[in-house]
């Protein structure tokens, strides 16, 4: 949710690094949040769940997930992300951040319901103030 320092945490969980780059920019442009990048789903998971136990103060406040990765993907993030408990839900709202435009894949985030929407990229300064 927010550092010890006041400042709110967002995490990015996309594959590919140049796109979170980008992203972290866009971010930091226009906030001073915390932004942690990941390009490996089960990372960010395991990253959360110490969080959880160790420091629920370094939850995210938004997580933006893309859905199309290797080793985990964002359908797997989201089924074990409801796993965690009740307490992490309520800190961290999750945004799908996708290239893909596919109706299936919009109606599939609506049944998690720890996904807050469904974004398509790019990540954009009028879309970040809209959502915080």
């Amino acid at each position: 949710m927010e550092t010890q320092t006041g400042n709110k945490v967002i995490m990015l969980i996309d594959d590919d690094a140049i796109t979170n780059m980008i992203n972290t920019k866009v971010i930091k442009m226009n906030f001073n949040f915390n932004v942690y990048n990941y390009v490996n789903a089960q990372f960010a998971l395991k990253q959360l769940e110490q969080w959880c136990h160790s420091s629920p103060e370094n939850l995210p406040s938004v997580i933006f997930l893309d859905i199309n990765m290797p080793i985990m993907d964002g359908w797997e993030f989201l089924e074990a992300f409801q796993k965690l408990p009740h307490s992490v839900h309520e800190k961290s709202k999750i945004f799908v951040l996708t290239s893909s435009i596919d109706v299936e894949d919009i109606e599939k985030a609506k049944t998690f319901h720890v996904v807050s929407d469904f974004l398509s990229k790019p990540l954009t300064a009028q879309k970040l103030k809209d959502l915080i």
